[in-house]
């Protein structure tokens, strides 16, 4: 599914200040890795530069730390294990078998990702830090199992393996191996920078926050938790193979569950998510104790644990994650920053051209045929028959607890029926996934709004445009280019709660589904901001030809633009048709109080 692009870059635009500083933090860092890690070298100080080259490895490995587990919502504790993999693919096979350094590199790569994707199977079943001790446990045991396969691994007596081409100095005193080890988390810092400016970023994103949303956009949280873990487990095999040449030496002792407490504390000091955090991080949790407190090495994971609870006590968000925090609320108090506004999104899509109005007998999109859905003993739907067609507002209206949201949730994936069947454009839906789903067509907002703070609004909207199967049309696209200048730096953590709910919807406009279901769209609204809304429903309906599906409370608001209203009652369909005759039909009248609410 093509990302769509959009014409003129933001960056030749003149914005109201950054919403993140990422693109600085990335320039900072690429400098104070080639200072620290070029600077020895050029002064001939051999301490510092083999030091430094050890720092960078971990530094490299601490950047796809913070990716997995910030961006990807990935907990692990066991990244230390996959550099030792790594490290140990290349020492075995080239080092101890003689394979081609070639060969051994590759080996040392699949050992790692082999790792990864270990690691990635518990996380399609548990999350948070229930993953974290899963993936800890596997730090403690692995340099168990290398000391008892010790007749392949060379236990306690561990493997000794220089790469003498590395050494050479071709320039300036700087060898080969340091401009490795500098360049490799340069890269890593600027590869995760550009992930999160990509499509699959983004998703990986929105799996990690709300599943749910994600796959109404047709994400697989699954399949972005796997990749997540294989991408940070094939660069931190990587880093792997710079650490043999390093040191020269590996062990089982090179590799306890201490250096992946050093990981995952460096990304929490330097600051969750921050791109120069984990550098920062390195430098307090690992510097600090290993070249200054040399006489505490016995005690490293009490030092470690003792410094983390320092910095997070002084720096709540990490030392540069503070410093953003700050800044980002210096720049809110100064103002500049505007509401998103649904009377901007109704010119949007006023500018397109209107489509053939559907045929009154055309064939519904929605076909949903004798739905049952228990919890228990509580039966949410009982054999509910519903239908939407090309192009129609239709209202789904009743009292609390009538099913409508269940509904929803059924005819989106994000529930299964017990009972009945539905299609969507004439195909059965009834057992495929929610992701899948949203792929032919579906889209739907929440009752509590799923609006992501970590990305502006434009980002926020981008996500839509990510899931839309093809680039919009010019007139579109140059209508976008202006909403995207207007908020491409703006928070949404300044949104009310009625613009977030403005902000999904157009979110799911924007991914073009055939049908959207609105669930409680218009709660929080203003009374200006509702009319908005009816208008944007209305050009769904009429100039789009969006089939849309609208579950409301303000009935007010569903009798003034619904083509058709279906009443449910404790999960059974008591009345549906045009909302004229719905009023005069006594069978509704008596759910709602005084006639006029839900």
């Amino acid at each position: 599914m093509a990302a769509a692009v959009l014409p003129g870059p933001a960056a030749d635009r003149p914005l109201r200040g950054s919403f993140n500083s990422d693109r600085q933090q990335v320039a900072i860092g690429t400098c104070l890795i080639l200072l620290t890690g070029l600077a020895p070298s050029l002064l001939g100080n051999s301490y510092w530069e083999h030091a430094f080259q050890l720092v960078n490895i971990y530094i490299a490995v601490a950047v796809l730390q913070n990716l997995l587990f910030v961006d990807a919502g990935q907990k692990s504790f066991g990244q230390g294990a996959i550099l030792g993999l790594g490290a140990y693919g290349l020492a075995i096979a080239s080092g101890l078998n003689g394979m081609p350094l070639a060969a051994g590199l590759l080996a040392g790569v699949l050992a790692a990702a082999a790792g990864g994707l270990l690691f990635a199977m518990p996380a399609l079943r548990v999350q948070g830090f229930h993953l974290g001790f899963v993936t800890m446990s596997a730090a403690i045991v692995f340099p168990q199992l290398l000391n008892q396969l010790d007749w392949f691994t060379r236990g306690l007596n561990g493997i000794s393996m220089t790469i003498p081409a590395l050494q050479t100095r071709p320039f300036a005193g700087i060898s080969w191996l340091t401009l490795l080890v500098t360049a490799v988390p340069v890269v890593a810092l600027l590869a995760h920078y550009a992930l999160r400016q990509a499509p699959l970023g983004r998703r990986m994103r929105i799996a990690a926050e709300s599943p749910e949303a994600a796959r109404s956009l047709g994400i697989r949280p699954g399949i972005m938790r796997s990749l997540a873990f294989v991408l940070a487990s094939v660069g931190t095999g990587i880093c792997g193979l710079l650490y043999v040449p390093a040191v020269g030496f590996i062990s089982p002792q090179g590799f306890l569950i201490e250096l992946s407490f050093v990981f995952f504390f460096a990304v929490v000091v330097g600051g969750r998510g921050q791109l120069l955090g984990p550098i920062v991080g390195i430098w307090i949790v690992f510097i600090l104790p290993t070249v200054f407190l040399v006489k505490l090495v016995e005690y490293k994971p009490l030092v470690y644990g003792l410094m983390t609870l320092a910095v997070v006590i002084l720096f709540p968000d990490g030392v540069v994650g503070t410093f953003e925090t700050w800044r980002r609320r210096r720049r809110q108090g100064g103002g500049g920053e505007r509401g998103f506004r649904l009377e901007a999104v109704t010119r949007l899509f006023s500018a397109l051209p209107d489509v053939p109005s559907a045929d009154v007998g055309a064939a519904p999109v929605l076909t949903v045929r004798g739905a049952t859905k228990r919890f228990g003993q509580v039966v949410a739907l009982d054999g509910v028959d519903f239908d939407v067609r090309p192009g129609e507002i239709h209202g789904l209206v009743g009292a609390n607890g009538s099913g409508k949201t269940s509904l929803l949730n059924v005819i989106s994936g994000l529930s299964r029926l017990d009972a009945g069947r539905y299609q969507l454009r004439g195909r059965d839906m009834t057992r495929l996934a929610a992701a899948a789903i949203a792929e032919q067509g579906l889209g739907r907002t929440f009752q509590t709004p799923r609006v992501f703070q970590s990305y502006s609004v434009w980002n926020n909207l981008q996500m839509g445009l990510d899931a839309r199967p093809a680039a919009p049309d010019p007139a579109l696209a140059a209508a976008l280019a202006a909403l995207r200048d207007d908020h491409a730096e703006d928070s949404p953590s300044l949104l009310s709660h009625g613009q977030r709910r403005i902000l999904e919807v157009v979110r799911v406009v924007l991914k073009d589904p055939s049908i959207v279901l609105f669930d409680e769209p218009a709660a929080g609204l203003s009374s200006v901001e509702r009319e908005e809304f009816a208008a944007l429903v209305r050009q769904l309906a009429r100039k789009l030809g969006k089939a849309v599906v609208l579950v409301e409370h303000d009935l007010d608001l569903v009798w003034g633009i619904a083509d058709r209203i279906t009443v449910l009652e404790t999960g059974r369909v008591v009345a549906s048709g045009a909302p004229a005759d719905l009023a005069r039909d006594p069978a509704v009248q008596h759910l709602f109080v005084g006639g006029a609410h839900a």
